[in-house]
């Protein structure tokens, strides 16, 4: 039973934040089409968070680099 646990384990390490970040983004989509007012931020918000991660890494990668 070890041996599938540690599975999941790496399996939630791995895919957490990518799902995550697929919910937010998803979240951000719905959210532009469907609120008005303060749910627009919202929206924006939701929809720079992927973006925000992925220039963190790639600035990361660079300066350790």
């Amino acid at each position: 039973m070890t041996d599938r646990s540690t599975t999941r384990n790496k399996f939630c390490f791995v895919w957490s934040m990518p799902i995550l970040l697929a919910i937010l983004t998803l979240f951000g989509l719905l959210v532009a089409l469907l609120k008005t007012g303060i749910w627009h931020w919202a929206a924006w918000l939701a929809l720079a968070a992927p973006v925000i991660v992925g220039l963190w890494f790639s600035f990361k990668r660079k300066l350790s680099s």
